[in-house]
């Protein structure tokens, strides 16, 4: 039995994070019916260990509280992104909408923690601005 790595943990939880993200987006872009919400509190319980109203519900500052506490660095782009898909699934306007107000923060954040940006960011930062605008 070997000696198991942090960076190979980090590395491994962002590989399931990446699985997990390419189901919703696969799901999103070829859907017929809403997608199963248990499926997104799964997400949110397995990766996050928080329930998924307690993202929407929380006050800003305790959310990045929380983030800064109990997550690393690497952790705050995939929850960006989840609340991203979650906020394109959602059925509800207004959780929708606060979903993707939620990921633009995330998102800055990410950034801001890493000193880094993904040319991705751009379209995800693109797609929530159009959402946001539709109100």
């Amino acid at each position: 039995m070997g000696i198991r790595y942090e960076k190979d943990t980090i590395l491994n939880w962002v590989n399931e994070m990446g699985k997990f993200l390419r189901l919703l987006v696969d799901k999103y872009e070829a859907f017929d019916e809403p997608a199963d919400p248990s499926l997104l509190e799964d997400g949110y319980l397995k990766f996050f260990n928080v329930d998924r109203s307690w993202f929407i519900e929380t006050k800003t500052e305790e959310l990045l509280d929380y983030i800064d506490r109990s997550l690393d660095k690497e952790q705050i782009r995939p929850l960006a992104l989840l609340l991203l898909r979650d906020g394109l699934l959602c059925q509800e306007r207004a959780q929708s909408l606060e979903l993707f107000r939620r990921a633009k923060l995330l998102l800055n954040h990410a950034s801001v923690s890493l000193g880094a940006f993904s040319f991705e960011d751009y379209a995800h930062f693109a797609l929530i601005d159009e959402e946001l605008a539709k109100g």
